[in-house]
């Protein structure tokens, strides 16, 4: 038999447009591999999403490589001196850290004050709003979910108590909240910049650490410069990265993507299943045609090579189908969850509870290619027994009946 008419009998079993047990049973497999591929593929995009705007957003915004100490901070100048020649470093800048309380009215609320020069706030420009136009020593920046929580509005004036070194005496400090930082992440909870020269006059007498904040051109080599920049410095300074406050979280969501993974590629091989099972079926349904054909000089190899065939067919129709209606789904993802929160009244992601505001969407051909290629290879393979069952039928008893 020659390949041609392999392919035509293939193609006839697989996309059949008749009524019969046959053509209901592949348009089974095949809608069964689509939906399975496009459920895989739109929440791997989900999982990809929040992957990307954890290394984007959040450690953007994030030092990479923090430096604190209450000392002499010389050494912190030459340390920037010294990182400025790296090319591995993107940026080192200066800042200071003061914990205090915010008060507004009756209510009061920790917050850890960073300050900033004027140079340092490039990174969060995109996401002030209104735009920063000045930024003078009695501006402040909150995070929006912050200012929402204290019922802020910009241009209000805030009062922060900063406590003296010996706890006994308490140094006000007042401020005008100049802009809100929207990010739709977590940082929107705690962020409250201020200009560095507004804990400069009162770092004599308060608890205020200095630090350096290093951006590095590849963050997940956080640890291993943190061990370096550990070494050129006296060993009371603190050095922290980026692992030791988010590296939880990150690795939190690397685990949630590998298992949600591991779940839908199991969703997958159920679907592959179910080609065994509606190809066992067509087996039966088709016996007296696959009697006849061996009658007539077919081979039990072209019987076989005619169902490994359609098991293929099922499964390139099932994964185009399924990677299209997948890229589909991720890309509306961000709208339908709108929509969704809409009709429950109720916001579906907080960043007091999570990390993001919003459902983030990051698509990628290699998840696309890999999850198609897996289910062409197990309907290729979820064709062996029925082809082999096919081949075996006993001709002249089937005939017969």
């Amino acid at each position: 038999m020659p390949w041609s008419l392999r392919w035509s009998i293939a193609l006839r079993q697989t996309l059949d447009p008749g009524k019969g047990l046959s053509a209901f049973l592949s348009r089974v497999s095949i809608v069964g591999m689509a939906l399975a591929i496009a459920l895989m593929l739109s929440v791997q995009s989900v999982m990809n999403g929040f992957e990307r705007e954890m290394r984007e957003r959040i450690l953007s915004l994030l030092p990479h490589v923090q430096v604190t100490t209450v000392g002499d901070p010389q050494p912190l100048a030459d340390l920037i001196e010294t990182l400025e020649q790296d090319p591995n470093i993107a940026s080192s800048r200066p800042f200071i850290l003061a914990e205090a309380l915010l008060m507004r009215g009756q209510t009061v609320s920790a917050a850890q004050l960073t300050g900033l020069e004027r140079s340092a706030l490039a990174p969060y420009a995109s996401l002030l709003m209104p735009d920063m136009t000045d930024w003078q020593p009695e501006s402040l920046v909150l995070g929006a979910s912050m200012a929402e929580r204290l019922n802020l509005s910009v241009g209000d004036w805030v009062t922060f108590i900063l406590p003296e070194e010996n706890q006994a005496v308490y140094q006000p400090l007042s401020l005008q909240l100049s802009a809100v930082l929207s990010s739709g992440t977590e940082l929107d909870e705690v962020v409250a910049l201020v200009h560095v020269d507004a804990l400069e006059t009162l770092a004599a007498g308060t608890s205020v650490r200095r630090g350096v904040a290093v951006q590095l051109t590849d963050v997940f080599a956080a640890t291993r410069w943190r061990w370096e920049i550990a070494q050129m410095l006296p060993s009371e300074m603190r050095v922290t990265d980026w692992r030791a406050t988010h590296g939880n979280l990150y690795r939190a969501i690397q685990l949630s993507r590998d298992l949600i993974g591991l779940i839908l590629l199991i969703v997958i091989f159920v679907a592959a299943f179910n080609v065994v099972s509606s190809l066992m079926l067509v087996v039966t349904d088709r016996r007296k045609g696959v009697a006849m054909l061996i009658a007539m000089g077919g081979r039990r190899a072209d019987i076989t090579a005619v169902f490994f065939l359609q098991g293929g067919l099922i499964g390139v129709v099932g994964a185009l189908a399924g990677v299209a209606l997948g890229h589909l789904l991720a890309v509306n993802a961000p709208d339908l969850a709108v929509m969704l929160e809409q009709w429950l009244g109720a916001p579906l992601l907080q960043t007091d509870v999570y990390p993001l505001a919003f459902v983030p969407v990051d698509t990628r051909w290699q998840d696309a290619a890999t999850t198609a290629g897996i289910a062409i290879g197990l309907s290729v393979l979820a064709a062996t027994l029925p082809a082999l069952r096919a081949a075996s039928l006993p001709v002249a008893e089937t005939l017969a009946h």
